[in-house]
């Protein structure tokens, strides 16, 4: 009896080890599972997120190889006034990074600043126009202490390094053309003012006379701030640039700020230069997007030739005493609905001679399409 007792104590005691055993397996299987099926969601989770940066840059190399074109309008229309700069236009496209051409990259390889590996660079081309009168255009024989009339009609070449992390835009561009009758200047405002039935300008016999126009513009642009303002994105961003030539010549600085969405499609809407805004190269994120911005810009001008005349005729039209800094002051917004972006910008600039009565003020419209 007593043997038996023992074997079946013993017996209880391997079937009660054998069943902890059992759930202890269990045990550890469930937790294994449960820190499995923990892994795979943040493994998942991880994958989606990555997914969705990839779709993103993916998104942003689509559109940095896709061409771009941008049509800019500028008047002072939108300032109440008919005087000074008073009209401009330029149309402008800009190539694929994926055809940018191997001597670009060499080019930008020589620049400070510029890390060849980590930017997309496009070129682009350009035609503008420009229109400067007097405020009386109306007078037979213009205000001699008043602006000249001139016309400027031009083609660029410009050349944009793009940083990857859209931190950094650098950009050089070449303008070439004519200042003068030959630009047409008289031609466009006569008829124009004609169909709308307008002031007739009546000086254009003495604006400036023709002069070969050469400019070359370099200017960087750097974020050195985004955020995050409730729903919105806000960012800052600096800028300086060099324009020498025989038409501008002239150092500028200055800042933007924005609000909106999908920031990182631009540098703030296509301008014509001198102005405060981004160089062309539109690359859209998201299917919608835009944003507020305000800039402030400042130019310290050695020449202006549509102050200071004619380079080589000592006798023509200019204004006798012309003001050495420049500053303006702008506001709009820029709405992005797929690949088309529209913006508007009110433009405030500063008086540019002693003469000058009352600062320019002018809008622009402009309209980018990327395709």
């Amino acid at each position: 009896m007593q043997i038996q007792f023992y074997i079946t104590g013993a017996a209880m005691r391997v079937n009660w080890t054998i069943g902890l055993v059992s759930i202890l397996c269990m045990i550890l299987s469930e937790t294994a599972a449960a820190q499995d099926s923990d892994a795979y969601r943040e493994e998942k989770a991880l994958g989606a997120d990555l997914a969705r940066q990839g779709e993103t840059q993916r998104e942003s190399r689509n559109s940095q190889d896709r061409s771009v074109i941008s049509l800019v309008s500028e008047n002072d229309l939108f300032g109440g006034s008919d005087r000074n700069y008073t009209n401009g236009l330029r149309i402008e496209r800009f190539a694929p990074a994926s055809k940018a051409r191997p001597w670009l990259r060499w080019a930008a390889d020589v620049v400070p600043f510029v890390d060849v590996d980590q930017v997309q660079i496009r070129s682009g081309l350009g035609l503008s126009h420009a229109i400067f009168t007097p405020k009386d255009i109306e007078a037979p024989i213009p205000d001699p202490n008043d602006r000249p009339y001139a016309g400027w009609l031009y083609v660029s070449s410009t050349a944009v390094a793009l940083a990857n992390n859209r931190l950094d835009q650098h950009s050089l561009q070449l303008n070439l053309g004519v200042v003068g009758p030959s630009a047409g200047g008289a031609f466009v405002q006569t008829h124009w003012h004609e169909l709308i039935d307008g002031k007739n300008p009546n000086g254009w016999d003495y604006q400036l006379h023709d002069e070969l126009g050469v400019e070359i513009i370099a200017e960087r642009l750097r974020r050195i701030r985004k955020s995050r303002l409730g729903p919105f994105e806000i960012d800052s961003a600096v800028f300086g640039g060099v324009t020498l030539g025989n038409v501008h010549t002239h150092a500028s600085a200055g800042g933007m700020v924005r609000l909106g969405f999908d920031l990182d499609s631009d540098f703030g809407p296509p301008r014509i230069r001198p102005s405060i805004g981004g160089a062309g190269t539109f690359n859209p994120n998201d299917d919608f997007g835009g944003y507020l911005f305000w800039g402030a810009e400042g130019r310290y001008v050695v020449r202006n030739i549509f102050l200071d005349g004619n380079t080589f005729d000592e006798n023509g039209p200019r204004v006798t005493a012309r003001r050495r800094w420049v500053g303006d002051i702008q506001t709009g917004i820029a709405i992005n609905i797929k690949s088309t972006q529209i913006a508007f910008t009110y433009v405030h600039r500063t008086e540019q001679f002693q003469a000058q009565d009352g600062a320019d003020k002018f809008g622009a419209v402009s309209i980018s399409v990327v395709y």
